[in-house]
Order: structure tokens, then sequence, then C-alpha cells
């Protein structure tokens, strides 16, 4: 009986110290947490600039809230972005968020999201058992987002908005524009349509630039329209005679052909059955005679870069493509970059079971056919036809530049073509007003059969100074407008002028 006793008694006193001793701090710590309560202090988000420090996404109060604030509405949507619920990933990528904060869904505030965010704070606050009496203990203040200053001016980029967006509303399609230094730094970068980010801000403020979209709903449900697809970076396009550039340069490189080589221009030609046309004969029934690098550029003459297509090889074609940066991102600071699509011989024997012939030579040397382009590619290439250079486009920063090395007297050669084609007698109609100043290339190409429109190109170069690295190149596609010279061109002609008297 007396062991038993002990027994009961050693358990009671185990039980006790247990509960007391081992158990104590966790209860205790319960106990506490019953008064005391943590509230997460969520840091202001970083200000984006322009390159003069205009505001392009700020934090304002807005009846009696902090809200964020985009003033230039669908001006500035393609490259800002907008704001969101974090989703699962969201909350991966970026430590320092939460359920509660909204992050970058696209543009700027995407790609720089883990800088502008900061540090969440927290406050510690003592709660009476009541609920009506708070102290609070402890506070660790956030830390605002670090501020972003981008390279974007933002006066050009309404202009470049408003230049493309009147011309849109004539003709009820899409497009977009890129405007660079040839050393990458984006200076303007449109997409339309487009849409007011402040949209996404609950009970947030319009912006003056508001756009046609009212609400959220039908923004995320205009399918047609498709206003969140950033045409600029996203969009795969083909290039048409704006790549014409590329087999130019090769063609030069490579000897295959000189500033003297002249080819017939016989209007077309015929593989079998399949006919290869120049544009020249098949709107006004001519041809052009004899016709050189120079000439082929300035007119755009189909007939030329067939035969410099063949006389390259599709294999060099190819290699040329890939070396301005064609088929892969260009590695611009904004999310959803596409890569475009360089086509192979091999890609077409596994993929459509169909032999390269001459023929698709043909179709890529007039960037047509398979292969695929983003209007950021095509604005990069043609800096890099013009220089020599390949460089990165950056919204933020430096872009990084390397030298292909390609022969002074190949990219002078070039240059007098592209001259050519913005002045009398070239392509470029629009822009003859600027003959001399600047250079230019349009491009026209068909998209599927005729009962499509085909897409309008034009790339401008506008030579400021004489480091080759400050001229401004600005790319512009219009959908299935028709003809880059006749629909492009004017939308460049509203901007050529800012940038030769105001930058």
């Amino acid at each position: 009986m007396k062991t038993v006793l002990i027994l009961v008694m050693a358990i009671f006193f185990s039980r006790v110290i247990f509960l007391t001793v081992i158990m104590g701090d966790h209860f205790g710590n319960l106990a506490q947490g019953n008064m005391i309560g943590k509230q997460k202090l969520n840091p202001i988000r970083g200000v984006i600039s322009d390159k003069n420090e205009k505001p392009l996404a700020m934090n304002i109060d807005y009846l009696g809230r902090t809200v964020r604030f985009y003033p230039g509405g669908e001006i500035t949507a393609s490259i800002v972005g907008y704001l969101g619920k974090p989703s699962e990933n969201d909350l991966k990528d970026c430590a320092v968020c939460n359920p509660e904060m909204t992050v970058g869904k696209a543009g700027i505030e995407k790609s720089f999201q883990n800088d502008l965010v900061g540090q969440p704070g927290e406050a510690l606050v003592q709660e009476s058992a009541d609920g009506k009496n708070k102290i609070e203990i402890k506070r660790t203040e956030s830390v605002a987002g670090k501020n972003i200053q981008t390279n974007i001016d933002i006066e050009l980029q309404k202009t470049a908005f408003l230049a493309i967006k009147n011309k849109l509303q004539e003709i009820g399609k899409s497009g977009a524009m890129i405007i660079t230094r040839v050393s990458g730094e984006v200076l303007a970068l449109v997409s339309v349509p487009s849409f007011d980010p402040n949209l996404f801000i609950q009970n947030g403020k319009r912006s003056d630039f508001g756009g046609d979209f009212k609400d959220v709903d039908s923004l995320l449900n205009d399918s047609v329209a498709k206003p969140l697809f950033n045409r600029a970076v996203s969009g795969n396009f083909a290039p048409g005679s704006v790549y014409k550039l590329v087999p130019a340069i090769g063609a030069l490189e490579e000897g295959k052909i000189s500033k003297t080589t002249e080819i017939m221009d016989t209007g077309e030609i015929k593989i079998g059955e399949y006919r290869f046309g120049n544009w020249y004969l098949d709107k006004y029934g001519q041809t052009e005679g004899l016709v050189n690098v120079v000439k082929a550029i300035t007119r755009s003459n189909d007939i030329f870069f067939y035969k410099t297509g063949e006389a390259l090889g599709a294999d060099s074609l190819i290699s040329w493509s890939k070396r301005f940066g064609l088929g892969e991102k260009t590695g611009i600071d904004l999310p959803g970059e596409a890569e475009g699509f360089v086509p192979t011989p091999y890609w077409r024997e596994k993929t459509l079971g169909e032999r390269w012939f001459l023929g698709n030579t043909y179709h890529m040397a007039i960037g047509q056919g398979d292969l695929m382009t983003t209007p950021i590619q095509i604005n990069r290439m043609t800096s890099e036809a013009v220089s020599g250079l390949i460089c990165n486009p950056v919204l933020v920063g430096k872009g990084v530049c390397s030298d292909q090395k390609f022969n002074p007297k190949n990219i002078e050669t070039i240059l007098e073509g592209m001259k050519g084609a913005c002045s009398p007698g070239g392509t470029g109609f629009p822009l003859f007003a600027y003959a001399g100043k600047i250079f230019c290339k349009t491009g026209t190409a068909q998209k599927g059969g005729k009962e499509s429109l085909s897409n309008a190109w034009i790339s401008v170069v506008i030579p400021k100074g004489t480091d080759v690295r400050n001229w401004v190149v600005m790319t512009i596609l219009i959908e299935e407008g028709g003809e880059g010279s006749a629909v492009a061109g004017p939308v460049a002609k509203e901007i050529v002028p800012y940038i030769l008297d105001r930058m």
C-alpha cells in the first residue's frame, strides 16, 4: 500500500513539474498571445520615373488613403505594368512579400519587384481583455522601396503613343513602337491598344489618359484588342523588307556581293510552279533595270534580295540572322519577352515533313516565310546594321554592347541605301521632307491569305552627333495596316521632329 501511495505521489509531482517547468513557457506564450498581437507595417513602394525624374508610377494620398498612381495612364502602361494580389509564385519570388500586399504583375512593376517593394515593418501591440485599450509595445519601422529611374523620355513617349493611337483609330488595328539609342537605352516603348493601370488599384484615382476601358472586367475580357498583351516585346511577326538589311550586310561581309554588284530586275523569278515577284511589278507593272545594293535598299527591290539570299545560301542566311540576334530574346528588362523564330532546313523537315528548297531561301531573304521577329528585335537589328554594335535594350541603366567588327565601308553602303529610302525616289515617301537628315527602311509583310492586309513596318535612324552610340533608332509596326511606307511612315513623320529638334 505504501508503495502504491509513493507511486501515485511521484506521478502527481512529475505531472506538476512537467506542466509548470517544462511546458510553462509554452502556456505563458499562449496566454501572452491573447493580449499581444502583431501588426504588419507594409512599406511604401518605390517611385518609377523617367530620365528627367518625372513620375511614371508614384504614391499619392487619395480619399485619405495612400494609393499607387500612374499619371501617364494608358500612355505608359506598356512600360510600368500594373499591380495585383500576389500568386503563390509571386510570393516565392519575393521573400519579403505577404498576401496582404500588392505586387507587380507586368512591366517594370514586375521586373523590378524586389527593388520596389521595400522591407515590411512590424508593431507589437498589447490589447486589454475587453479590446478597448491598446498599447504599442515595440515597433520596427518599414523601409520604403527603392526608386527606379528609367531611360524613358515621357514627352517622347507621349508623342509616340498619340501618333500611333491616332493612326490606329483610322484603321482599327493594333501596333507597337520602340525608340532606342544604338547603345541600348530605351527612350520610348508603346503597345496599342493599351489600358489605364489605375484600373487595378482598388478605389484608386483614374489618369487623365484613362483610355477606352472603364473597368477591369472589360479589360480582361477583350479577346480581340488584347490590351494587356505587350506587342512591342511579346508579339511575333513576319518582318518583311525591314529584314533585308541582314542579307545585305551578310553578303557584303562575305564578299558575295560588292557595292558595285548589279542584278537585273526581271520583275519575277519562277521555280517550277512557284512564282516570286517584285512588289514594283506586281503593283505598277514595271521593272527597274540593273540594281545594285544601294538601290536595292532604297527601292526595297525583291529580285535583288532573292538573288542575294541565293548567293549566301540558306545556312549562311540563317547564321547571319542569328548573329543579328533574331530567334532569341534581346534581354530587355521587361517580363514576357518572346524569342521570335528563325527557321532551319532541319526544323522544316522534322516539323513539316518538307525539304528546304530555294524558294524558302527566297522567302526568308525578304523577311517572309516562317521567319518571325518581335518589334524590339527589329529595332536592335537595325541598330546593329548601321553601327556594327549589338547592344541589349534596357529601360533602366546602361546597355552592354559588343562590336561585330563589320567593315566600315559596308556599313556606309547600308547607310547610303537607307538614306535613299527616305529621299525622293525611295520607298519612305512620307519622310521625304527630312531627306539627307535621316535613314530608314520600310517593310510590308504579308500575313495569311488575300483576305488579310499586310503588317506595315518602318525603321528610322536619326543621327544625333558624331558618336553612333547616341543615334536614335525608331521601329514601328502596324498590324494588318497595309504598306509600311503608306501606314507606318506617317506615324514616324509625327515623331521625327521631336527627335531632331528636342533631343
